[in-house]
């Protein structure tokens, strides 16, 4: 079997590619490998057996901690910090899309030069202005609300539906920000407003239950890939499902024929040939199956003669500041289940050498309160006395770290659940990391206060891997990187790269936006329409 265009992943970066290559050419072969199985979407069934159980239908396509449902844990950590890696992704149709938060930030231009502004890790080697166009493509492709006069990040054109408002929640916060000055403003996010040209899609009902909506609102790359197939003619558009691929053939040095993969309803070992190849697996998956791909040409795996795939991985600190206000007159409760305030106030060049940080407003401390309460058989007067009560206050942010290529991810031999091989992750923070916390505790010691706040003394902080990025990044030459500016791994054609491994850094915010934008500005290279 041969194929024109053969993609590794089910994601965000095969639907968006898959659509607009099938645009420019309806007759062209495409082919999607994904390891993991389809959950239902939009199933109203599911969806009351979450709010009900607050059990999620997608909970076995995760990494399984150790011990879980008397399986083994999976997965090993090594270095002075643990990366965990259950919860921070999904193996399934449709990839992590399933469980995303929606949040779609911009890098702002600064982040595509940190090494020339902070002296770390690499500049991009494309810049801000260039992506530009494909920012504003993404939006549109991802059904992004925002603020179309915020200019945090400099925008040419609108967002396609209008921001969500501040919610009664929000107040508080927004009048301590406010009188120390710092800026702040809506949370660019992946949920449909009202508008017909997205007439098809369901908009936003704000029910607060996004970890799994029940009318397709939010974005999810297993519903646009059905689309694609439902609403059109496309002969030689396919997708195989359960299937693992094992590593990618080469034709020379310099080409890559195709990819062995397991099919894992039969345990059978399959081969594919492909005119191109995509690797859309994700930053570990990526990375360990270019390292798995090994021949005279690679002894070392494809990409790998400097020993670059799988180092200088990153990932977000995510920290949780947590405070209260003694009375609740007004009954603030979450109105959502996502934020709707974020402050890039810290995400500027001033900080960038120490690690820019952002802070959000959570729209919740515990997911769905009152759904929690009821279903712990709360009754009316105890729940009464809960929302009058002390009001919990919680500030999350994410911080920018830097690669370091000590810090890497390679394959373990035994298999996961799913088929694939496991990871192992050696990774140990930056010395300094621990006094960045506390430089950003000095900074939320002062919102707490001008909300009259309490503040708890240290914050919690998430080294899960749900960000992971850098571990195939972009370069000039393969000396200092895996691909080009194009996503082509270094020396070869016909194989490229797209994932967050391909960023040669993260900035401070959520990297699906950048990527979606990198992936139709891929598709247009593909189909010879790029600038």
């Amino acid at each position: 079997m041969t194929v024109d265009t053969l993609i590794v992943g089910s994601g965000v970066v095969a639907a968006a590619i898959s659509q607009l290559l099938l645009e420019k050419n309806a007759a062209a072969s495409i082919l999607i490998l994904e390891a993991g199985d389809r959950i239902k979407t939009k199933d109203f069934a599911l969806w009351d057996q979450y709010l009900i159980a607050g059990r999620l239908p997608y909970e076995g396509c995760r990494d399984l901690d150790y011990p879980q449902r008397d399986a083994p844990g999976e997965n090993v950590s090594h270095g002075a910090t643990s990366i965990p890696l259950v919860g921070a992704r999904l193996f399934v149709y449709g990839g992590s899309t399933l469980h995303w938060g929606g949040w779609s930030f911009r890098l702002k231009p600064e982040d595509f030069r940190l090494s020339s502004f902070a002296q770390e890790a690499i500049d991009w080697p494309i810049e801000y202005a260039s992506i530009e166009p494909y920012y504003f493509k993404a939006e549109k492709y991802l059904a992004v609300s925002g603020d179309s006069l915020d200019q945090t990040v400099p925008r040419k054109k609108p967002y396609p539906f209008r921001p969500f408002p501040f919610t009664l929640q929000d107040q508080p916060l927004i009048g301590a920000l406010e009188k120390l000055k710092y800026a702040y403003g809506n949370v660019p996010i992946a949920r449909r407003g009202v508008n017909e040209e997205h007439s098809r899609h369901a908009p936003c009902q704000t029910t607060g239950t996004c970890k799994y909506c029940p009318f397709g609102a939010r974005y999810v790359a297993g519903d646009y890939i059905d689309d694609i197939r439902e609403w059109n003619d496309y002969p030689n558009f396919d997708i195989k499902l359960g299937c693992v691929v094992e590593s990618i053939s080469t034709a020379s040095k310099r080409r890559a024929s195709g990819v062995v993969y397991t099919e894992k309803s039969s345990g059978q070992r399959m081969t594919v040939e492909a005119n191109t190849v995509i690797v859309a697996g994700g930053t570990i998956e990526s990375a360990k199956l270019l390292q798995r791909s090994t021949s005279a040409d690679w002894p070392q795996g494809i990409g790998n003669d400097t020993d670059l795939v799988g180092r200088h991985f990153i990932t977000h600190p995510y920290f949780i500041f947590s405070g209260s206000i003694p009375g609740n007159s007004l009954k603030l409760q979450p109105e959502m289940n996502f934020p709707t305030l974020v402050s890039r106030h810290f995400d500027s060049e001033s900080e960038q050498k120490k690690g820019k940080f952002v802070l959000v407003n959570p729209p919740d401390t515990v997911p769905m309160p009152l759904a929690a309460k009821m279903q712990a058989g709360f009754s009316r007067p105890e729940i009464d006395a809960y929302l009058t009560g002390r009001l919990p206050l919680q500030l999350h942010g994410m911080v920018e770290v830097f690669g370091r290529k000590e810090n890497c991810i390679t394959n373990v031999p035994r298999r996961n659940h799913i088929g694939l091989p496991q990871t192992s992750v050696n990774y140990s923070a930056d010395p300094g990391f621990k006094q960045r916390m506390s430089d950003i505790k000095v900074e939320v010691q002062k919102i707490y206060a001008a909300m009259g706040a309490d503040l708890t003394d240290d914050a919690s902080v998430s080294w899960r891997a749900d960000h992971a990025a850098s571990t195939c990044r972009m370069s000039p030459d393969p000396s200092t990187g895996v691909v080009n500016k194009n996503l082509q791994v270094h020396g070869m054609e016909n194989l490229f790269v797209c994932s967050n491994a391909v960023f040669p850094n993260l900035g401070a915010v959520n990297p699906t936006l950048t990527l979606t934008a990198l992936a139709i500005r891929l598709a247009e290279f593909l189909g010879g329409t790029s600038a």
